[in-house]
């Protein structure tokens, strides 16, 4: 009975221990899931503050007349540019098609495109001014479909977009079609895109386009019912002019594939500052924001490195800098190269957690799951006993 009575009170307290125990969860079978991590404005973009760090592929800011860049991440990745690449589209074509008041057509092939669009219709004539703005201010694909055709053609207009990137210096980007959707074979990087900003600030005729915050799109007939409709306003898409203090706008974008990108330009005092972003997860038009309110503020800034724009090319203060992380900050608070966040650390915390976890239980509770088997067996074996005991009594 004594045996009985301690494999009992054994088993008892090791199942006290195993429910009481705080070591002993029900995280600890389960590795936590990495969360995705969403950007936030940081709490000071002040003079001398850290840089903001957008959650993404690639991103840069600084001086569009210089070139001179402030904060930096993996500048020359390539990436799908998504509605970006009409500023390319744009800067091509409008040589091409330097008549504003010239009429284009639109054809069915413009509106069965996939993406955004402005709503045109077939058989029904629009002005190349209003394509240009059709593009720039609603990113509408239809529009850069006709202004493609109007042009000689999509593998014509293609065809020119990759000679006005060459012509640009953008040596790491491919244009595929006019409107940005997803292609493997059209990309750029945020180095390139400030090159492209820095061209499309200096078309007089464009940046008026991109300056146009509300555009009445007209009405038209439809070619099959004769059924009139009327016309409607349409939105500037990038929120940057005239929400903005100094904001000159430029061009934003998304699809799957590409995620968000963003081209954002505003001027101050005279002073031009260029936010480029590639393969940016959430909150790209913010995170463009905060780089653009981060640089103005900074009053003596760092120079990491310099992009060729225009006839404004000078030595690179760091040509190692290139396609390297430069969003952090020296013991100065200002920007410094080097100090990235690898994305890769929360997978080996992770890895590290599971690393001592055995067919789902953790190793903290291999031990007293062994002490809780040891005591059942101590009052099996003692409740065995006693049965023989007995049963050796009742048989005499």
């Amino acid at each position: 009975m004594r045996l009985i009575a301690a494999a009992a009170l054994a088993l008892l307290l090791v199942g006290a221990q195993l429910t009481l125990s705080p070591s002993v969860t029900h995280a600890d079978t389960t590795p936590d899931e990495k969360q995705e991590k969403v950007y936030e404005t940081p709490a000071d973009l002040g003079n001398g503050a850290k840089p903001p760090q957008p959650v993404g592929t690639a991103w840069l800011v600084g001086d569009l007349d210089t070139g001179e860049l402030q904060a930096a991440h993996d500048i020359d990745k390539k990436h799908a540019p998504a509605s970006t690449i009409k500023l390319l589209t744009a800067l091509a074509l409008v040589e091409v098609l330097d008549d504003p008041k010239q009429k284009v057509e639109a054809k069915f092939e413009d509106m069965e495109i996939d993406g955004t669009k402005v709503g045109l219709m077939q058989k029904n004539e629009y002005t190349v001014d209003l394509l240009f703005h059709a593009m720039l201010m609603s990113s509408a694909n239809d529009a850069a479909n006709a202004l493609g055709r109007a042009a000689g053609g999509q593998e014509k207009a293609v065809a020119l977009m990759n000679e006005k990137a060459e012509e640009l210096g953008m040596t790491n980007t491919h244009a595929a079609n006019t409107s940005g959707l997803d292609d493997e074979d059209q990309y750029t990087t945020a180095a390139d895109m400030m090159k492209l900003a820095w061209a499309v600030c200096e078309d007089e005729y464009l940046m008026s386009v991109i300056g146009t915050e509300t555009y009445q799109f007209p009405g038209g007939t439809n070619p099959d019912t004769k059924e009139k409709f009327e016309g409607y306003p349409i939105q500037n898409h990038t929120k940057i002019v005239g929400q903005v203090e100094g904001g000159l706008g430029l061009k934003n974008g998304f699809t799957r594939q590409a995620k968000g990108a963003y081209i954002a330009v505003a001027e101050r005092d005279g002073h031009r500052v260029v936010a480029t972003m590639l393969g940016i997860d959430n909150n790209s038009r913010q995170a463009a924001i905060d780089l653009l309110e981060w640089d103005f503020a900074q009053k003596d800034p760092k120079s990491l490195q310099t992009i060729p724009v225009g006839d404004t090319v000078t030595p690179s203060a760091d040509p190692n800098a290139s396609g390297s992380d430069a969003g952090g900050a020296g013991a100065d608070g200002r920007a410094s190269v080097g100090t990235e966040m690898d994305s890769s650390d929360g997978a080996e915390a992770s890895e590290s957690k599971s690393s001592a976890t055995t067919l789902g239980v953790s190793i903290e509770k291999l031990l007293p799951v062994g002490m809780l088997a040891v005591a059942a067996a101590l009052l099996v074996t003692a409740l065995i006993i006693l049965l023989r005991l007995r049963w050796g009594k009742s048989s005499r």
